[in-house]
């Protein structure tokens, strides 16, 4: 073998510094086998105002590291915090704009997210954004994570189908609300179950009290309700809305979902909150603009839209108004409860519904029938309900407890009726009544059947005769003005 020659032997031996360069290379190397860029503990990087950073990597803030970013930061894959807490990466702009499916891993405090993925982003931890979430493009997909708006926050772009957040797993998209605060807010929520389908949350708050670390958190299913009961109509959607540190709230909420969602005749669904319970159902859908209406909200839960076959045990009917031309009808096996609590129950003129329950039917204060509108109320001794002919229907003569219950529609009765129960005769007192004032004085059976209408004026008494007519519970109706009642008599022989 032949040995090479170099009289410059100080050329065998590399400089310190180029020594030096090469150890930094290696580490570097190495850690770019945990991450591509990496900020160690006890370091601080700052993209200052005006500036930018592009990470086509992926970019690690290790526990104990600060990414101070006034600026833009541009991030082409994953961002990890491994902060124990939730850490500030800054007042700047965090931009997600990849074309692979991209992570956001930790407890990062965000001012401003942009996120132009078409691929989409996993909210791999608890996300917070102060200041906007701009969907421009893509997905972001929650899992069991949430994602906190704050106080401040806002949502731009135009969501759909395409931008959106999915939010079908335990995780939820929440809003903070400032003290004082009132209006709507949309939370662009939507799911990818099968095919991509978009059906944001509108919450319009009228009142409420925000307190301190409050939130209003969403999230949905695209699935049935799971309730067995529930059968022939309904929707494959349901919506779950939950809140912390919000009190004395009255809001208004809108649930937009799709025409592939709905099992049956959309025209019959209903809103209804089915947990907590009883049971509570509000306006009908709008098969139009496929929305779910549910109005004064004091409490939230799980929402969905259903007119199932089998009836709920006990339902409440709240905020509903039947307007002209709309006809419906409402059951449960047990009890029906119309308003109470400043809610409402309207029927306008042109409007009908029919209530059958098993035991017991409750009109409270704010149920209203217009002059013109009919309401039916059933109870029903064959399991018979809304979805069935209803003859024979008949009421429950068990005197021992009567069938069907009926409050005054007004705290201070106007309404007094004798001899009750009766065998014949029937008198009908008006108390602090308007001479002036026309009276409306309609009789009916339990089964809605009209037995007789009279109009009187400048008297405070009525009477009629049941004389021949079945032992059983009737119904006597009084109109004076804006005032309305129903009292009840008994027939017997």
């Amino acid at each position: 073998m032949r040995k090479l020659h170099n009289p410059d032997h100080s050329m065998l031996f590399l400089p310190a510094l180029l020594w030096c360069f090469l150890v930094l290379y290696l580490v570097a190397a190495s850690n770019a086998l945990i991450a591509d860029n990496v900020l160690f503990s006890g370091t601080t990087m700052k993209i200052t105002a005006g500036t930018s950073l592009v990470s086509v990597d992926n970019l690690l803030i290790k526990n104990g590291a600060t990414l101070n970013n006034t600026g833009t930061v541009i991030l082409k894959k994953n961002l990890s915090n491994e902060n124990l807490s939730p850490n500030a990466i800054g007042s700047g702009l965090v931009v997600l704009s990849g074309t692979q499916i991209q992570t956001i891993n930790g407890q990062n405090i965000i001012q401003n997210l942009t996120v132009n993925n078409t691929a989409g982003v996993n909210n791999g931890g608890e996300t917070r954004t102060n200041g906007v979430l701009m969907l421009s493009n893509g997905t972001i997909s929650l899992g069991g994570n949430n994602l906190l708006l704050g106080p401040a926050a806002t949502i731009a772009g135009t969501p759909s189908a395409a931008i959106m957040i999915i939010a079908t797993g335990s995780g939820q998209l929440r809003k903070e609300f400032a003290v004082g605060y009132s209006g709507s807010f949309v939370f662009p929520v939507g799911d990818d179950t099968n095919v991509p389908e978009y059906s944001p949350v509108t919450l319009n708050f009228t009142s409420a009290s925000f307190g301190a670390g409050n939130y209003v958190g969403v999230n949905l299913v695209n699935a049935k309700y799971p309730d067995p009961g529930i059968i022939g109509n309904y929707l494959n959607r349901f919506w779950t809305i939950t809140q912390s540190a919000v009190t004395n709230f009255n809001c208004n909420a809108t649930f937009q979902y799709t025409g592939a969602d709905v099992a049956g005749d959309e025209n019959v669904l209903s809103c209804a909150r089915l947990n907590p319970a009883p049971w509570t159902t509000y306006n009908l859908s709008n098969p139009f603009t496929h929305q779910l209406l549910a109005n004064g909200l004091v409490i939230f839960g799980t929402f969905t839209g259903v007119k199932s076959t089998t009836p709920p045990a006990n339902q409440q009917l709240e905020n509903i108004t039947l307007a002209n031309g709309v006809s419906t009808c409402y059951d449960a096996t047990q009890e029906l409860t119309l308003a109470g609590n400043g809610t409402t129950f309207l029927v306008e003129n042109g409007g009908d519904v029919t209530l059958v329950a098993g035991y017991k039917i409750h009109l409270l204060p704010g149920t209203k029938v217009i002059s013109g509108g009919t309401l039916h109320g059933y109870i029903t001794t064959t399991n018979t309900y809304c979805n069935s002919n209803f003859n024979p229907l008949v009421a429950n003569n068990d005197n021992s407890g009567e069938a069907l219950e009926v409050e005054s529609l007004v705290k201070n009765k106007f309404i007094k009726i004798y001899p009750n129960p009766t065998t014949d005769i029937v008198i009908v007192e008006l108390a602090d009544f308007d001479p002036a004032t026309s009276i409306n004085i309609t009789v009916y059976t339990i089964c809605g059947e009209k037995l007789l209408q009279k109009t009187i004026r400048g008297d405070s008494r009525f009477r009629f005769s049941l004389t021949g007519k079945s032992e059983g519970l009737y119904m006597v109706q009084v109109q004076s003005g804006e005032r309305s009642e129903i009292a009840k008599v008994i027939k017997t022989n």
